[in-house]
């Protein structure tokens, strides 16, 4: 069994699911704070196996950044879902956790403004990334995706169910 194997088989005894080769290509869920790291070191790894260099790597941004922000923002207290999926000509990434409404309404504004204007978002964010912030964390992540890796970003939000994709065309 290779290291990405292992890593997969891991993930999917921690959640109970295993990833389809069709639409859906990894669909995992925790019940406990995964080991990031190694998750995403998987994501690369078959990302760079299975879509062009530059998808990967726009992939894999994504991955990251909504994965770190389900840790930092989520309430941990329920279960979160990683999905990755090729429909028809689009691959979508989506994270689902839950969190509180103040943290809602902080994700669905900063959206609106990425939406409006996302050059200016992303330099701003960065600038306040450089910046000792008091404990005020940037946005920065979502910037990323929607600047760097060129990502439409969408979320559903159920309650306290909140489900963040990024997508863009394969």
């Amino acid at each position: 069994m290779t290291k990405v194997d292992a890593i997969l088989s891991r993930a999917n005894a921690a959640s109970g699911t295993v990833p389809v080769q069709s639409t859906s290509l990894i669909n995992v869920t925790w019940d406990a704070s995964p080991d990031l790291e190694q998750f995403l070191a998987f994501i690369t790894a078959y990302t760079k196996g299975r879509f062009p260099a530059s998808l990967a790597e726009r992939v894999t941004l994504a991955s990251t950044e909504l994965l770190d922000n389900a840790v930092r923002y989520g309430s941990l207290a329920r279960d979160f879902t990683y999905r990755l999926e090729v429909d028809g000509a689009r691959v979508l990434v989506s994270v689902q956790n839950s969190t509180v409404r103040a943290r809602i309404d902080m994700l669905t504004g900063q959206l609106r403004r990425l939406e409006a204007s996302p050059e200016q978002v992303y330099s701003s964010e960065m600038e306040r990334s450089l910046v000792p912030s008091g404990g005020r964390r940037s946005m920065l992540g979502l910037a990323r995706i929607r600047h760097e890796a060129e990502m439409k970003i969408d979320i559903d939000v159920d309650g306290a169910e909140v489900t963040v994709r990024a997508c863009c065309p394969r």
